[in-house]
């Protein structure tokens, strides 16, 4: 591992600092600055880079390429230039509290259940992969461990052990690095070796919520977010909830009782339809006149399930060997469902598609899709070329 000696490392709460532009190369990622020290933490251990300035110039990413930090920035900056560094501190803080965040989540999944943490990424969403079963029970036990964890602000404390001593401490992760290997320890719920930024005591992580547990290989992935995050989020769900509290005139926390029973009402007023439907089309099978074999109609405001009973309803009630059902979308598009007694229609399918600027597909005695001319003009091209 690195010696971990930079500023970022001797201060994570660090926000400004001046030093000196040591070398700067034009790549195609943009300008590779490197520093005599920084406070950007490069990208690394599932942490993002640092974003910021540096002398006013946007820095868009730092990297660590051949045990150098890179500050990627869009302008030049000479070797032996005066610089001062400004951290996207908003940006940094939210990486140190998800970060500080996830060893607990891990070291505490470990303590619990033995499983390690074989996979860690942070995008807007953290995903933590472990290499066992995780239920939902199970995850829900870890959340709330986790926040009790954040309500005692303990300490967060970085070691560096010596070589005799790691051989005796129990810690996760990374146990096969050699030289200086850096310790996290959250007391109580982890001790991992890791080269992160992280919070000076878990109170500062705020809060922790687990979203999600999910089979992922021959273990679980869950979904995570601490902090700003997990309060945005968690902001954003009482809005939705208070809202539809509010549709539905029921207590928040009842609000799922609500909607089974909107989601009952709406399966009965569905059969109840169903059977009102049913009856409407087969009073207009009967009203047909005999075909001679093809039958095209506009029937605006039949769904698709509609569309395909009405097909075969004529199809058995007339004999009739090609059945086209077009529905309107708008004053510019429709619909289609071309069925048939037996005939594959593949390849009318594509004919069709051509001729009315549509889409959509199928296979045998059906397909489907949208025709982007008016329901008029599809029936008069299907009418005349069907025949």
């Amino acid at each position: 591992m690195e010696e971990m000696n930079e500023l970022f490392y001797r201060d994570p709460y660090c926000r400004e600092f001046d030093a000196v532009c040591v070398s700067c190369e034009k790549t195609k990622r943009g300008w590779e600055v490197i520093l005599e020290d920084t406070a950007f933490y490069p990208e690394g251990g599932g942490q993002p880079g640092d974003h910021g300035t540096l002398n006013g110039i946007p820095v868009l990413d730092t990297r660590r390429i051949g045990g150098q930090v890179v500050h990627i920035t869009e302008q030049e900056i000479s070797a032996g230039t005066a610089v001062h560094g400004e951290i996207d501190w908003e940006r940094r803080f939210d990486h140190m509290q998800n970060h500080t965040g996830e060893h607990i989540v891990s070291g505490l999944i470990h303590i619990n259940y033995g499983y390690d943490n074989v996979g860690f990424h942070m995008g807007d969403i953290l995903q933590l992969d472990f290499d066992g079963e995780v239920t939902f029970e199970m995850m829900r036990n870890i959340e709330r461990q986790a926040n009790r964890i954040i309500w005692r602000d303990l300490p967060v404390q970085i070691a560096f052990p010596s070589q005799e001593e790691l051989d005796v401490l129990e810690y996760r992760s990374k146990k096969e690095l050699t030289g200086t290997v850096r310790i996290v320890t959250v007391p109580d719920a982890d001790i991992c070796a890791c080269c992160g930024t992280h919070l000076k005591r878990t109170g500062e992580v705020g809060v922790i919520h687990l979203l999600s547990c999910t089979k992922h290989g021959n273990g679980t992935r869950i979904e995570m977010l601490a902090g700003n995050r997990a309060l945005t989020y968690l902001e954003g769900i009482a809005d939705q909830n208070t809202g539809i509290s509010h549709l539905l005139s029921a207590k928040p926390l009842e609000t799922l009782k609500a909607v089974t029973r909107l989601n009952e009402m709406n399966g009965e007023l569905k059969y109840r339809m169903n059977g009102i439907m049913s009856s409407y089309l087969q009073y207009k099978v009967q009203a047909m006149e005999e075909s001679d074999g093809t039958v095209v109609m506009v029937e605006d405001g039949l769904d698709s399930n509609a569309m395909r009973q009405l097909c075969n309803m004529i199809i058995e009630a007339h004999k009739a060997g090609v059945v086209a059902v077009l529905a309107s979308n708008d004053e510019v598009s429709c619909r289609y469902l071309i069925m048939s007694s037996g005939m594959d229609l593949k390849d009318v399918c594509r004919t069709f598609n051509q001729k009315l600027n549509g889409k959509g597909g199928g296979r045998g005695v059906m397909v489907q899709g949208t025709y982007n001319v008016p329901a008029s003009e599809a029936m008069r091209v299907l009418e005349r070329e069907l025949q």
